[in-house]
């Protein structure tokens, strides 16, 4: 047997990710010191719910970062990725993972009005986990990364809770994302609608040069959604003058990029630091911005 057969990280992560998804969030997960608050209500319906990674330190201001998972716009669930909201606590920030409505109960733009209301909660309810509600980022992958820029460049989805994407998210984070692509299949015409409806369901065509610092970044051998997706959509916010950093991993695919993570899997790429970095970064510039000259604090004590 060739040596290299012996070995294939790609391969592992692609079966722990595929084959035993709860498992493997688990075991990941409980190698990383944080909190878990599990299965709030964000608002109505069994969709409408999320969980709350808290670092085991206490330590403030916390960012916080609200993660919207892939899945097709048509499957997902939060508990999937427990190894995720671990490694972002672990780090020392906030953590929420919702999970929202989904095809073929929901159809665009259900999930996008979903992960708005969940950002409207998370920040409402900052000052009671110990995070500033300045230092607010939206962190998405594949079609959570087609949703989170969705929120990004079209205001009115986050005017819809009191929000505005310039003024109140410190930065985007997309990891895979198709951003640009036909509508040519049943799915996809089942969650969209009829071709015609590209323009007003793709994220290049909102384009706005107020939109928040983005950081994209992509696996070069991704299959699924393809590197062009993000080197597109970064070309289009540069043209706009806009703010985005972009990163594209030479031996990640489209799950591995998220896998990545997970401390079992982070030899792969250093995709959890980078995000980290970057998120580190802006909350400082959103620190130093901020009127208040600090945390958005109310009268609730944090939950710690």
């Amino acid at each position: 047997m060739p040596a290299q057969a012996l070995f294939r990280p790609t391969k592992l992560i692609r079966d722990a990710v595929a084959e035993t998804p709860k498992l493997a969030a688990d075991i990941a997960a409980r190698l990383q010191e944080h909190r878990r608050i599990a299965d709030i209500a964000y608002g109505w319906g069994p969709r409408r719910r999320l969980d709350v990674y808290l670092p085991a330190a206490f330590a403030e201001p916390r960012a916080i970062i609200v993660y919207l998972y892939g899945g097709s716009w048509s499957s997902g669930a939060k508990e999937i990725y427990r190894f995720l909201g671990a490694s972002l606590a672990a780090r020392g920030f906030l953590a929420i993972i919702p999970d929202y409505s989904v095809y073929p109960a929901a159809r665009f733009p259900a999930f996008v009005e979903d992960a708005a209301q969940a950002l409207g909660w998370t920040r409402d309810q900052a000052a009671r986990y110990g995070a500033d509600g300045k230092k607010l980022f939206l962190m998405g992958h594949s079609a959570g990364a087609h949703i989170a820029s969705m929120l990004a460049f079209e205001k009115r989805w986050l005017a819809s809770v009191g929000l505005d994407s310039a003024a109140d998210l410190a930065g985007v984070v997309g990891l895979a994302g198709p951003y640009h692509f036909e509508i040519d299949t049943d799915l996809l015409r089942g969650v969209f609608g009829p071709p015609e409806n590209k323009a007003l369901t793709q994220p290049i065509a909102h384009v706005t040069r107020d939109a928040p610092p983005l950081l994209l970044a992509t696996g070069e051998t991704d299959k699924l959604v393809t590197p062009g997706n993000t080197r597109d959509l970064a070309a289009a916010v540069r043209a706009v003058e806009g703010e985005v950093e972009t990163i594209f991993y030479p031996r990640l695919g489209h799950r591995e990029i998220i896998g990545a993570f997970s401390p079992l899997f982070s030899f792969l790429a250093p995709v959890a630091d980078d995000v980290a970095a970057f998120i580190s970064t802006k909350s400082a510039v959103a620190a130093n911005t901020s009127q208040s000259g600090g945390s958005n604090r109310g009268p609730h004590e944090p939950v710690i």
